[in-house]
């Protein structure tokens, strides 16, 4: 792929759709399912978020193999689908949901650092709040300076992500013991 300007490289544009696939809840959701449910339940309940999230990108990539002229995102599905409201509500869900999700990552990452700096607390003290929005307007200036400073910044996260994800799944191939996971796989023993 050329260096022409407006284009992104390959693995920028892999960093993209990998970043924005990995969210932060896949740190802190196991530690939270597995306080409250047991291994046969969190097992299904991961089978149905695969079948859904699998169902959403096979539906996206009917949509764009269908309509390769649409290049606006949900919006313009909707917006060709179902008219100018539908894709006005599509965006709008979208962007609402895009800031929680920020949100939630600074929630999760100062709550994170709160471990090691108590003034961050759970990630809900003035200290925090201040920290995530330095950060969050850091980003969003390296962002306004162009695509190229933007996916340099996403491709960043995404290795942040993907090196602790690689890491477990290297750690568990080889401490991972079968008779300890499928003890009481249902919670029927747990008092």
């Amino acid at each position: 792929m050329s260096d022409t300007p407006g284009k992104l490289r390959l693995g920028a544009l892999v960093a993209l759709v990998v970043g924005s696939m990995i969210g932060g809840g896949i740190f802190s959701l196991p530690q939270n399912m597995a306080a409250s449910a047991d291994v046969g339940a969190v097992l299904i309940g991961w089978a149905i978020t695969a079948v859904g999230m699998l169902s959403l990108a096979f539906v996206f990539q009917t949509l764009a193999n269908r309509k390769p002229d649409l290049d606006g995102g949900v919006y313009a599905y909707a917006k060709a689908g179902f008219g100018g409201y539908m894709g006005f509500s599509s965006a709008w869900g979208y962007w609402i949901s895009a800031w929680l999700g920020n949100v939630g990552y600074f929630v999760l990452l100062f709550s994170t650092l709160g471990y090691f700096f108590p003034v961050f607390g759970e990630g809900n003290t003035v200290a925090a709040v201040i920290g995530a929005s330095l950060l969050l307007w850091a980003v969003h200036f390296l962002v306004l300076r162009g695509i190229k400073e933007a996916a340099f910044i996403n491709l960043v996260t995404t290795i942040a992500k993907i090196v602790p994800l690689a890491l477990f799944v290297l750690i568990t191939v080889f401490a991972f013991r079968l008779d300890i996971f499928t003890t009481d796989i249902w919670g029927v023993k747990t008092p």
